[in-house]
């Protein structure tokens, strides 16, 4: 182990992939972002792979570790691990909260981290302990993801505002024009078509907030939901890892993805203040690929290098791999 120089740090989601090489000393060699790798565990691996060679390094003998999203169950850690191995690449894996928990709290403060991006994601540490809820929607209690959640309800919204069944709300109109639709009839003919994707719903989830902001009743009920559901998942895995610390520990909540990485804080706004009373906030808005990297340290036992790399990752850009 002591021969051991290079960390390596992969942090992928559904929009992008960073893979980052570092010293054990901390100092950055590469940074290179590709697309995303929430998708199946061979085209993950490749994806990963690819982006490792760009750096043109031998991570061979890197420790370190690839946190991804959609990896949620042992079984695709597993199957991502292999097909990971099957390329030359040998890390730990697990889900991308993970490297965001990492990045916003030190591995001696007991912390619950909630990633709200197209997903919903949320795990805790405490001592020894680890909590992390599936977050595969429905079939294991969540809410169908948080972005994707939205846009999906707010188009719903919409349809019902149209034909009568729901309450007026200014979602109808700002689902037609983001999406340059006539009516919400024509969209799910769209859709259904296929001329229009799930990707072209992603800017709905910043419009869902805008309006709950400017007073519509109904964005406003989403936006509570989601808020809600937020705060639930982040109580109940505090409780759920809590034995390992004791009452009296002081609690940090590591909040990031692409709803709180906004600097309006709508979403963080919105979330019951009752919160506060049992949490001290952390937002993430640097790039987690950091606290994969100190995960990565973490390993190595490597200490006292969390502001050096947070710093070096804000003030450094990666490569794109398109």
């Amino acid at each position: 182990m002591a021969a051991v120089t290079l960390v390596l740090g992969v942090d992928g989601g559904n929009s992008k992939t960073d893979a980052a090489v570092v010293t054990s000393d901390g100092e950055l060699l590469a940074w290179v972002r590709g697309p995303g790798s929430a998708t199946s565990p061979d085209r993950a691996a490749a994806t990963v792979a690819e982006l490792l060679e760009r750096t043109g390094l031998d991570v061979g003998a890197a420790v370190g570790g690839c946190y991804l999203a959609g990896v949620d169950l042992p079984f695709q850690a597993d199957a991502v691990r292999t097909a990971l191995a099957d390329r030359g690449v040998v890390a730990e894996v697990a889900n991308d909260a993970w490297a965001l928990l990492r990045a916003g709290a030190p591995p001696s403060a007991p912390s619950v981290a909630v990633v709200c991006g197209a997903g919903l994601k949320c795990v805790a540490r405490a001592g020894e302990a680890r909590v992390e809820f599936p977050g595969l929607g429905w079939q294991t209690g969540d809410l169908s993801g948080a972005g994707d959640h939205l846009a999906r309800e707010a188009i719903r919204a919409a349809a019902r505002a149209e034909d009568g069944r729901g309450p007026a709300t200014a979602l109808r109109d700002v689902v037609r024009s983001l999406l340059g639709v006539p009516s919400i009839g024509v969209l799910a003919e769209r859709m259904l078509r296929r001329e229009l994707t799930g990707r072209d719903l992603d800017g709905l989830a910043p419009a869902v907030l805008d309006a709950w902001r400017a007073g519509d009743d109904v964005a406003g009920a989403l936006v509570r939901g989601l808020a809600e559901e937020i705060a639930a998942s982040a109580r109940a895995a505090r409780r759920a890892a809590a034995d390992a610390v004791g009452s009296a520990a002081a609690w940090t909540l590591v909040l990031g993805g692409g709803l709180f990485a906004d600097p309006a804080g709508r979403l963080l706004s919105a979330l019951p203040q009752r919160l506060w009373d049992e949490f001290e906030p952390s937002v993430v808005t640097g790039p987690p690929v950091a606290g994969a990297v100190l995960l990565g340290l973490d390993r190595l036992g490597v200490a006292g290098r969390d502001a050096a790399i947070l710093r070096t990752f804000h003030d450094a850009t990666p490569e794109v791999v398109r």
